[in-house]
């Protein structure tokens, strides 16, 4: 079955990516502190959507009908993340370092629409690793008890 990302979240990710590549292509230090965020950014989006959102794609059908073997390849793509996940966040706080140096470099320079990106990124990745990374992880341990069953207790 093909897996696609919700469409909200392919539209912010094409969004942010677009407004960080133009803060990089700026020059003097904001662009300069923006590149360091944007090069990391480019392959941990690809990630995130190869891995890490398709689960939740398939949230409000979850929600509305019956899991069906259909729905295995959710469940690698889940624990696949859950193995991934400290690297997310690793990367993630790589970049809000450059992200919170693009923040304090636009403040003084007063370029406003810069450091409101910087800050929309840093709440954007909180949003992921409070919410969607959760939310995904949920959805194949979902599958997984629903498909299988409670998994096996060792009793004493």
């Amino acid at each position: 079955m093909d897996y696609r990302i919700p469409g909200s979240l392919k539209i912010e990710h094409e969004e942010l990516y677009e407004e960080l590549n133009r803060a990089a292509r700026t020059t003097g230090k904001v662009g300069d502190a923006a590149m360091l965020a944007f090069k990391p950014f480019q392959s941990h989006i690809r990630k995130e959507e190869e891995i890490a959102f398709p689960p939740l794609d398939v949230l409000q059908s979850l929600a509305e009908k019956d899991v069906t073997t259909a729905l295995t390849g959710i469940i690698k793509l889940s624990d696949k993340l859950k193995d991934e996940l400290q690297g997310f966040i690793y990367e993630h706080d790589q970049m809000r370092k450059a992200l919170q140096q693009m923040n304090d470099e636009a403040m003084k320079e007063q370029k406003y629409e810069y450091a409101d990106l910087a800050k929309m990124l840093m709440r954007h990745m909180q949003l992921e690793e409070q919410i969607l990374y959760p939310a995904a992880i949920l959805a194949g341990e979902y599958i997984k008890l629903r498909l299988y069953g409670p998994p096996a207790t060792i009793s004493r």
